[in-house]
């Protein structure tokens, strides 16, 4: 299909979907390649929407590497929303990717990444909205290769039938590999393509059997293969920041933990190097907030000196720290200090469990009073919040256990009144190759009763509680010590419309019933427990860990023996590290001398009173004709940080650029009218259009900037009518006279032009003024068919003492 062809019909489709920005490309630092005669293509695809998927760090690094690569063309795909979905297919539209909206069919390698279980039927929606025959034995030699990597797929058995190969462990040298196999075997068949691939480490091949396969680990984290620049979305996303991965892998021994398991051995990135890349990052996307990455950050070696020197080098332009969940046992008032220097950003602790015994069967133990010590400095330095993470289900698990949560839960709260204690329930999952695999899924009945336990013991004012649903994890515990037989369960739960199972709203577990029941097969066997000497269907697959130290784990378990951090005592003997070698950590550089200015809040408060304020005039274009304006307003901001001028901020709980706003521009419409006031220090005396336009986003433009003279009212309250052009299509029922003699019955209208193509209409900007159904009812019309009109907002003036200005000239 023609890019014209494919582009003319999504016009007459984005305009009415939910939130069609996912669906178009614009962001700021996207690249794209020309397309060369030898070119390799390869889609990345996250089998779930944009705001998700665009979060994910693994992808990102996938897709700088690739993009390193002169003949590799790259780029990203995600899972539609239904209603996008419904209208590809009514259109006979197939799936494409985001960048060049180029059919997922087309290219030849679709990568997929598996991080939840739930979203294998969703990997299946994306195929059958594609075109691709959902099962590898159906693929011909013209069908893309379609790949998996992630933590799912140290079991790969269930999906096993829906992909030609996957990647076990760390994908960044693996994925460079793939693409000089295909590049060698391209034109070869895609039998001897996969025979090739069976032959690179760390890749499973299904239909090649079940040789083998061990885990690619990378040796080290660089710099080089941090995502950079990073693209920054339009929209709000899940994650919507600058992650830098600090630390990969953890030794603590959590025994239900995957992540910890699969990610073995630690591996570093050294403090100057994240100095680096949070500097670099930053001033590349201008993003207003840095989250440090890891398995369990607070064991980075010495991390408030590192928050210390973070702090030092982003608090001018106002860029907050944040931390993923912590175990909480580390977090002290110097961590609480720092972190807030800027911005409290959220607080996650962890402690999975109350319960002595249990802590020692999951090798987790961390104790209460060091919780308490944690929301004390949090709420010391001002936090209102912090959420707790624990598990019920775990093995072994009685009442009274599930008690000493909430007991534990409430005197939080007495003891911290004026902090919202959110708290979330996760059913304990046994996933593979860990020492809990053997363990059974607890009984629905049982989660249930613990779960309406703890609602009845932990009300209080002060205390939220969310909680997973106990059938969704069922589900995904299945899944995760599955086989190969399931893949008919998935493809038929796939065809009741079992996508997006992840999301409450969709999960329907009839779907996943009666696809069992289809299959003729009994779920129950999966939830069981298992003896220690079972095989099990995934052996084959080697992460690193040897299956002799998990079953070691598995017995000091059923003690509730603690296992050391094996950084912190002698080897373990895991398998990890091959025997004889020396483990040595990476050396810490002497501390950096970036200490933060003592008072330095104070002192850029002092400084706001030297300003000037300049207005600005900008224009919307065709990327950014479906953002709103929040997501206007964050790309404003985040140009300011790119360009690095002295901007003004914001005092209080989120600092931000003082910018000031017009109104609204309406969603699917461009404009040449809009209007902001920014505030700068009174020391600049640049241009300011020319020193911005290299920081913008595809889409923005300034037109015009004046310095304002004297104090004036903030442009969201002098505007006050704005300019429209529409334009009709010739199939549009366009009825000239009619109009002529209907507008002035509109109060909000306040002028009719017609012309040849259309008309230009002036109204209103005031409050209960909704454009799209005012043209609907002018032109007696629905509302969807003003949405496909093409609408340009000309300009925004003020009406005032009967005259008509710009806000230009208001200054």
């Amino acid at each position: 299909m023609a890019m014209s062809e494919m582009d003319e019909k999504l016009q007459k489709i984005l305009p009415l979907v939910q939130k069609p920005i996912r669906y178009i490309d614009g962001e700021y630092n996207l690249l794209i390649k020309e397309k060369r005669p030898d070119s390799i293509t390869f889609c990345l695809i996250f089998p779930d929407i944009y705001e998700v998927g665009m979060s994910n760090y693994g992808l990102k690094i996938l897709y700088h590497l690739l993009n390193q690569d002169p003949s590799v063309i790259v780029e990203r795909a995600y899972a539609p929303w239904p209603d996008f979905a419904e209208f590809l297919r009514k259109n006979n539209l197939p799936l494409y990717s985001l960048e060049t909206k180029t059919p997922l069919r087309n290219f030849h390698i679709l990568g997929f990444s598996l991080q939840s279980e739930l979203s294998y039927p969703t990997v299946l929606y994306i195929l059958d909205l594609a075109g691709i025959p959902l099962r590898a034995e159906e693929r011909k030699d013209s069908d893309p290769l379609i790949i998996a990597g992630g933590p799912c797929c140290v079991n790969p058995l269930p999906v096993a039938d829906f992909f030609d190969a996957f990647c076990i462990g760390d994908g960044e040298d693996v994925v460079k590999e793939i693409v000089e196999v295909y590049r060698h075997s391209h034109s070869r068949s895609r039998e001897e393509i996969l025979s090739s691939l069976a032959k690179v480490e760390g890749i499973y091949v299904p239909s090649r059997g079940k040789n083998q396969v061990k885990r690619r680990i990378k040796e080290y984290l660089g710099e080089e293969e941090f995502p950079f620049p990073p693209i920054v979305p339009i929209c709000d996303i899940v994650h919507d920041r600058l992650t830098i991965e600090v630390m990969r892998g953890c030794t603590r021994g959590c025994r239900f933990c995957q992540a910890g398991m699969i990610n073995r051995p630690v591996r570093w990135r050294k403090p100057e190097e994240i100095l680096r890349l949070a500097e670099r990052g930053i001033r590349s996307s201008g993003w207003e907030e840095v989250s440090l990455l890891a398995f369990s950050v607070s064991d980075y070696p010495d991390l408030p000196d590192l928050l210390s020197q973070l702090n030092s080098l982003l608090y001018k332009k106002r860029v907050a720290i944040s931390l993923p969940s912590m175990r909480g046992e580390d977090f002290s008032l110097s961590l609480a200090q720092k972190l807030k220097a800027i911005k409290k950003t959220g607080l996650t602790f962890a402690p999975e469990t109350i319960s002595s015994r249990l802590k020692g069967l999951i090798n987790k133990d961390i104790k209460e009073e060091r919780i308490f010590q944690a929301l004390a400095a949090a709420a010391e330095t001002g936090w209102l919040g912090v959420k707790l993470y624990f598990m019920i289900g775990l093995p072994a698990e009685k009442e009274e256990d599930v008690r000493e949560i909430a007991k534990f839960v409430l005197s939080c709260a007495r003891s911290f009144k004026k902090m919202q204690i959110r708290f979330s329930l996760s059913p304990f999952i046994p996933k593979p190759h860990t020492p809990l695999q053997w363990q059974p899924f607890s009984e629905i009945k049982d989660l249930e009763e613990k779960i309406d336990l703890l609602k009845r013991e932990t009300k209080r004012g002060n205390i939220r509680l969310k909680w997973e649903n106990p059938y969704q994890a069922q589900i995904q515990a299945i899944l995760a010590r599955g086989d190969e037989k399931l893949a008919h369960v998935i493809f038929s739960a796939y065809k009741r419309g079992a996508i997006f199972a992840e999301w409450s709203e969709f999960f329907n577990y009839q779907h996943w019933e009666e696809s069992f029941q289809e299959a003729g097969i009994d779920f129950h066997p999966y939830l069981e427990g298992k003896p220690i000497e079972t095989p099990l269907p995934w052996d084959f697959i080697d992460i690193g860990v040897s299956k002799d130290f998990l079953r070691r784990e598995a017995l000091r378990a059923e003690d509730a023996i603690f296992t050391p951090d094996c950084r912190q005592t002698n080897c373990l003997a895991c398998g990890v590290c091959p025997p004889g070698k020396k483990r040595e950590e990476e050396s810490i550089p002497e501390k950096l001398e970036l200490g933060i200015p003592p008072g330095y809040e104070r002192k850029v408060a002092a400084g706001t009173n030297k300003k000037i304020t300049y207005r600005v005039k900008y224009a919307v274009g065709e990327s950014f004709l479906f953002a709103s304006h929040l997501d206007i307003v964050r790309q404003f901001y985040r140009v300011l940080r790119r360009s690095e001028l002295p901007v003004i901020f914001s005092s209080g709980f989120s600092p931000h650029p003082l910018i000031s706003f017009g109104p609204p521009l309406p969603v699917g419409i461009s404009s040449r009218g809009e209007y902001l006031d920014i505030q700068l220090a009174a020391s600049y005396s640049g241009n300011l259009t020319r020193d911005l336009a290299p920081f913008l986003p595809k889409g923005i433009m300034i037109l015009e900037t004046r310095v304002l003279r004297k104090k004036v009212d903030s442009l969201g309250k002098v505007i006050n009518l704005a300019e429209y052009e529409i334009k009709f299509p010739p199939t549009f029922p366009f009825d000239e006279q009619k109009i002529i003699a209907r507008w002035k019955r509109f109060p909000a209208i306040f002028r009719v032009d017609l012309n040849r193509e259309g008309l230009v209409i002036f109204v209103a900007v005031a409050p209960g003024v909704r454009l799209f159904p005012l043209l609907a009812q002018l032109f007696e019309c629905s509302e969807n068919e003003v949405r496909l009109l093409s609408i340009e907002r000309k300009d925004s003036y003020i009406l005032r003492n009967g005259k008509i200005f710009t806000p230009l000239e208001d200054v």
